[in-house]
């Protein structure tokens, strides 16, 4: 009955889809009033006839969404081998709320997803989150800016910490708060930021019934940062940042004390070329200590990138990247060392038309351990706007990971439909 509910979904989907997908004369139609926006993403721009409107509330503008979508997993566990596939439907409803004011800004937000899987209930899960921003504009010069969020969350089947004998996905709650006070001078700028992190880790059972222990990974994460930059040009800011973080967990972990102290010298900058590109490129060394004994230290090459390439008015390429220390419950590992590199492209099609397709590199080194993962992924998709009130969204999405460490490989393959209501 619950495959049949599912196929009835996605048929209907289907049929939505086709119904909806332009014509060949509208396909073949010029747009002879394409503005010149190439300092402006694909998915940034605005696009009237398509923009939800949204409901004024006194002076804020409130944004209501809500979608259903069908998807296919054929590897809903990322098990190396005895593969089990399963048919996924997801609700989702959410708001935010953004002021209009002339000075200052706060924009609010919250939204909840329930995933139901037609075989597998047990990995049935529910999220939510709700949360807050805003800008308080001291002066002209001066901005003080701050962010609060709670969420119920959980851990994909293929996250490298995630136990492979848990018969639910892990839960948690994450709450999360930061402010940051900046200011300019002439061409000097600067501005100083903290950041909170708690995590707060659900146990899990085995097939067996027995418990699977996390509270050890409940922990606290605070972060401090300091940046100094000069604007070498109006388009071009060269800084220098430092950042300090502490890790402090609740309780000692199987291998012991696992809080940690990290510390990053970077250099970089904030940039627009001409109107072709534009983003944020960093580069320094960063270092982590742990508290056991046990645990050795790690430091290295710090970096991250963050460019878009505006190659045509119609297409954006954006390349992203970074490397940091995580932390991990992999046996006797202090955490590892994950380095990042993805290249997406989005292209408009028609006004209301845009395809989107990306790559992706990850590799997971633990330290202290002799597990090293290589994850590569890739994706294609289509989105239909079919008026102010209605998109349509079609994706898939490959992953593999390469593990030297038996047991980790993965392969997977997923294709999803979502039909999304906003006003």
């Amino acid at each position: 009955m619950g495959r049949a509910r599912i196929y009835f979904a996605s048929a209907a989907l289907v049929g939505l889809t086709c119904a909806a997908l332009p014509t060949l004369a509208q396909a073949q139609e010029a747009d002879t009033n394409l503005a010149d926006v190439r300092d402006q993403g694909v998915m940034e721009r605005a696009r009237p006839g398509y923009d939800p409107v949204g409901i004024r509330a006194g002076s804020f503008m409130v944004f209501p969404t809500a979608s259903v979508g069908e998807s296919y997993n054929d590897n809903i566990y990322a098990t190396s081998n005895n593969t089990v596939d399963d048919f996924i439907t997801t609700l989702s409803a959410g708001m935010s709320a953004n002021s209009v004011w002339g000075r200052h800004a706060l924009s609010l937000s919250g939204g909840v997803t329930q995933q139901l899987y037609a075989d597998k209930s047990d990995e049935d899960r529910f999220n939510w989150n709700l949360g807050g921003a805003g800008r308080l504009d001291i002066s002209r010069d001066t901005a003080l800016n701050g962010s609060a969020r709670y969420a119920q969350l959980h851990e994909d089947r293929g996250n490298p910490n995630s136990p492979t004998t848990s018969q639910e996905p892990i839960e948690y709650n994450l709450f999360n708060a930061a402010t940051d006070l900046s200011h300019r001078f002439n061409r000097v700028n600067a501005s100083v930021g903290f950041e909170y992190n708690n995590y707060d880790y659900k146990d899990a059972t085995t097939l067996g019934g027995a418990n699977i222990d996390q509270d050890y990974r409940d922990r606290d994460e605070y972060t401090e940062t300091a940046r100094l930059g000069y604007f070498v040009s109006p388009d071009t800011n060269v800084y220098v940042e430092g950042r300090f973080d502490q890790r402090r967990y609740d309780l000692t972990t199987p291998a012991g004390n696992r809080d940690s102290d990290g510390w990053a010298a970077l250099v970089g900058t904030e940039f627009q070329i001409s109107r072709l590109t534009q983003g944020n490129v960093y580069v320094g060394y960063q270092e982590r200590d742990y508290k056991a004994a046990a645990l050795s230290s790690t430091q290295g090459l710090a970096y991250g990138i963050d460019v878009e390439w505006f190659a045509t008015p119609l297409t954006t390429v954006t390349v992203s990247g970074d490397s940091r220390v995580e932390e991990t419950t992999v046996g006797a590992a202090s955490g590892y060392d994950r380095n990042s590199l993805s290249v997406n492209v989005d292209h408009e099609l028609l006004r209301n038309v845009i395809l989107s397709g990306g790559v992706s590199y990850t590799n997971n080194d633990f330290n202290d351990n002799p597990r090293n993962d290589d994850t590569t992924g890739a994706s294609v998709g289509v989105k239909y706007l079919i008026n102010r009130n209605f998109d349509l969204g079609l994706n898939y999405t490959y992953t593999n990971r390469d593990s030297n460490t038996a047991g980790f490989d993965y392969t997977r393959n997923v294709v999803g439909l979502k039909l999304t209501g906003k006003l």
